[in-house]
């Protein structure tokens, strides 16, 4: 049996962490989403657990905002002798770095104004109301964000 040693450079841990927290997003997003529809429609209470999912989201957003800044900062090795193949593929592709840094953004923007203003509410129903109008919405800015590595 033998061990083989992988050696990862900055730019393939870097991406590995930020995927690792897509993945932990993915989960706090659709939990969130879940608890808030119930909590809507069915006059459920707003309770700490729901505030905390709440605070997971916007701290994984920000994660990935950090993260994905520091796959900017260090490129793939592998994009400075690209085939000619390769070159032409990334031109095509060339705006949707700058789409995706965007549309994150804005997502985070809408997160944390959904999040204010479901802390500044006092009603349950209410605070849940906003929460899943805010936060859907900043879901659907990730997932247009996303879809566009894959329309090229």
């Amino acid at each position: 049996m033998t061990l083989t040693v992988l050696l990862l450079n900055d730019h393939q841990i870097i991406k590995l962490v930020h995927s690792l927290i897509s993945l932990t997003f993915l989960v706090s997003a659709v939990w969130l989403f879940y608890r808030s529809l119930l909590g809507y429609f069915r006059n459920l209470g707003y309770l700490n657990f729901d505030k905390i999912l709440s605070y997971t989201f916007i701290v994984n957003l920000y994660l990935q905002l950090v993260f994905g800044l520091l796959l900017i900062a260090f490129p793939s090795p592998e994009n400075e002798l690209a085939s000619p193949d390769l070159v032409n593929k990334m031109v095509t592709k060339r705006f949707w770095p700058v789409e995706h840094i965007v549309l994150m953004l804005f997502a985070l923007f809408i997160a944390n104004l959904g999040l204010i203003l479901s802390i500044n509410t006092r009603m349950a129903k209410e605070k849940h109301r906003k929460v899943l109008i805010y936060y859907s919405i900043a879901i659907l800015m990730i997932i247009l964000s996303l879809g566009s590595t894959y329309l090229v």
